[in-house]
């Protein structure tokens, strides 16, 4: 009885069992022949679509004649995904797969983030290991604390036990001790993002050649593909200071200080970080575009749609003139170090008269734009500061056509008035010298404003000072923007006026013979060589004074094009015979100098006439005085200004071999030598 029930339920059993199959079997005719399944739910049950971003070529930089000064390039990386590549243990077998190939092909990695040391014994290499004190005074974590919290790691102060824990996560305790410090580096980064600790890019792998992407291909890993990446080049090597870097959004910045999350950019965004990129990112950034990738299940493409596309950014062209930029560079780099020694640092500025265009900003020493690389022997020297920009300097005499404009303009003197140089004044109890009678003993006689200026007779300067006061003095030099913001669209240094506001403002006392010191361009007067070349463009210009400025146009994608409009910043109303004879003595100044004639001895074979002036700005505590030298041309109709800075240089008129380079350079002097140089005249020392 028992086994005739059974067979019965074994019968029951058999036959449910044959009519599920003939159920499965019926529906599955049903939806593949009877009905069919259409092509896409088929896809859709099988692969996967995500969106993703699709960045936006960033606009070049060029000079104003077109000339490409800073580009985009691309070049393939190795990317890492994390999800593609298994569980831990997974992730790192695979990471030091390419850490072997790396080594054997000689290709670097990226491993910069885990604040561990490379080496045993391990130590932290940052102070505040897992948690700081933010600037609101609460305790907040680090990305190695929130890493920690977010793994499971104990936060203990021995960096040792650090790389134990996440080697037993990784399943490295049995791998060679530096092979798997360098694959935590690695793998500590890809973390960060999966983690939500950092949102930028992270690459394995960077600036990759075609026969290592070749031998990683052919290992076909899961989760490890290649990329192109857009990264800055650098065609030149000149205008390093102004040109800037790029770089990725900080974590600060991304909703907060720049505030780029408001402004729509991607958080993993590139973004001009300093100098003309910083500047000018509104124009060079371009518009992200969105395109989706659909893959299968084993993560493999399959298809690729674009949703938007991507806008690039404008092209930015510069004021400068790179091949004068090049004449400028090359001369600091060939004269400086005779002036000085090496001992100092130097800059030149050109600005163009007409518009307060920048055609050329030098600097010396310098550095290479695309590595930031300089002379280890020129660190002393702050390769990476501006000097033309943020460097301020004692004017010297280069300030005295300031005081001859205040005494013109105020009536203290005509362009015909001739006062004594008697050597010396009296001031208050103290002496005050020219430079003739310090070094020789000797006087000018009797001189008129461009006398003096062609001299630099210190007396005449100083009886100008007193009989307009510092008052007036500084009214004037603001006026030619000395102690001003130039407008330039870079970060740059105010400068200084001399006078009681200012001692005032540093604890100091403001004594009446500082007055004497102040009209000879001495004193606490400091300027940038911008400024100083931006006050001659007004002087010689007729008295307006421009916006300096870097912009000259910018050219969209859709080839509009967006020209600079020069910006008047002021103006200064000098009578035509005042401003005459403060020229006429510039003149004589460039003619009756030795050093500076023979300087200019091409410029004047060739028919350009320039003005000019040289001041020599003794600091205190530095044996070497600074050597500046500021000259316009040509001298009937100016077109460009110019100033030139020497740290310790000396004589200003030791300068001039600077200037006449940039002036050769500009006007195309041809290298040979002119048959006849000029005769000798006094030099002029001051």
């Amino acid at each position: 009885m028992e086994e005739k029930k059974f067979h019965t339920r074994s019968a029951v059993l058999v036959g449910a069992v044959v009519l599920m199959l003939l159920v499965f079997f019926g529906l599955l005719y049903y939806t593949q022949i009877a009905v069919g399944m259409d092509e896409e739910t088929l896809t859709a049950i099988n692969t996967m679509t995500k969106e993703e971003p699709v960045p936006a070529a960033r606009g070049n930089i060029t000079d104003r004649n077109g000339n490409v000064l800073v580009g985009s390039e691309s070049r393939y990386q190795v990317e890492l995904e994390l999800e593609q590549m298994g569980e831990a243990p997974e992730q790192a077998q695979t990471v030091l797969t390419l850490l072997e190939l790396c080594q054997r092909l000689g290709q670097e990695w990226v491993d910069t983030e885990m604040p561990i040391s490379k080496t045993a014994p391990y130590t932290f290499t940052q102070e505040d290991v897992y948690t700081y004190l933010a600037s609101d005074g609460t305790e907040k974590d680090t990305r190695l604390g929130r890493m920690c919290k977010k793994m499971k790691w104990e936060c203990t102060p021995d960096a040792g036990q650090l790389i134990d824990q996440m080697k037993q996560t990784f399943g490295l305790e049995n791998t060679e001790e530096t092979t798997a410090r360098n694959a935590l580096g690695v793998l500590y980064s890809c973390y960060l993002r999966k983690n939500e600790i950092l949102w930028t890019e992270y690459a394995f792998a960077r600036d990759v050649d075609i026969s290592f992407i070749t031998v990683v291909k052919e290992r076909d890993m899961d989760g490890v593909e290649i990329g192109v990446d857009s990264v800055r080049s650098y065609p030149t090597p000149y205008a390093a200071h102004l040109l800037g870097q790029v770089g990725p959004i900080t974590a600060e910045n991304w909703t907060e200080g720049e505030d780029y999350k408001d402004r729509g950019y991607a958080m993993d965004a590139t973004v001009g970080l300093s100098g003309v990129e910083y500047a000018f990112e509104d124009q060079l950034r371009g518009q992200d575009g969105v395109h989706a990738v659909t893959v299968n299940r084993q993560g493999d493409p399959v298809s690729e749609k674009e949703l938007v596309p991507a806008l690039a950014g404008s092209d930015v062209a510069l004021t400068l003139d790179i091949h004068l930029q090049q004449a400028a560079e090359e001369s600091l780099a060939r004269h400086v170090p005779e002036l000085n020694g090496g001992q100092g640092g130097a800059a030149a500025v050109v600005i163009d008269v007409k518009d307060g265009g920048v055609l050329t900003m030098a600097n010396w020493p310098t550095f290479d734009p695309e590595t930031m690389a300089y002379d280890d022997a020129m660190d002393a020297l702050s390769p990476l500061f501006n000097r033309a920009l943020q460097g301020t300097y004692s004017p010297g005499s280069t300030y005295k056509p300031v005081t001859a404009a205040a005494a013109l303009d105020t009536g203290a003197v005509t362009p015909d008035t001739r006062i004594p140089c008697t050597g010396y004044v009296d001031y208050y109890g103290t002496q005050f010298r020219c430079w003739i009678y310090r070094e020789h003993g000797m006087t000018h006689g009797e001189e008129n404003v461009s006398d003096a200026l062609r001299d630099s007779c210190n007396i005449f300067f100083y009886r100008m000072g007193m009989a307009v006061g510092i008052d007036t003095l500084t009214e004037y030099a603001q006026k030619f923007g000395l102690g001003l913001p130039t407008g330039i669209e870079l970060k740059e240094a105010t400068g200084v006026n001399a006078g009681p506001e200012y001692s005032d403002k540093v604890g100091a006392t403001w004594y009446a013979g500082n007055l004497l010191s102040a009209a000879i361009g001495q004193s606490d007067n400091l300027f940038t060589p911008l400024q100083i070349a931006n006050y001659v463009a007004t002087l010689v210009n007729g008295g307006t004074r421009y916006s300096a400025h870097l912009l000259h146009s910018a050219t969209a994608a859709d080839g509009t094009v967006t020209e600079h409009t020069p910006e008047v910043l002021g103006e200064v109303h000098l009578a035509p015979e005042h401003l005459a004879a403060i020229k006429d003595g510039m003149r004589q100044m460039a003619e009756h100098s030795t050093t500076v004639s023979a300087a200019f001895a091409k410029l004047k074979a060739a028919g350009i006439q320039v003005g000019a002036k040289t001041g020599s700005a003794q600091v205190s505590g530095q044996e070497q005085a600074n050597g500046l030298f500021v000259c316009f041309a040509p001298y009937d109709d100016p077109q460009i200004a110019v100033c030139v800075a020497v740290e310790k240089g000396g004589s200003g008129a030791a300068t001039s071999v600077i200037a006449a380079d940039i002036l050769e350079s500009y006007f195309q002097i041809p290298e040979e030598l002119p048959e006849e140089l000029p005769e000798e005249a006094a030099d002029q020392v001051n």
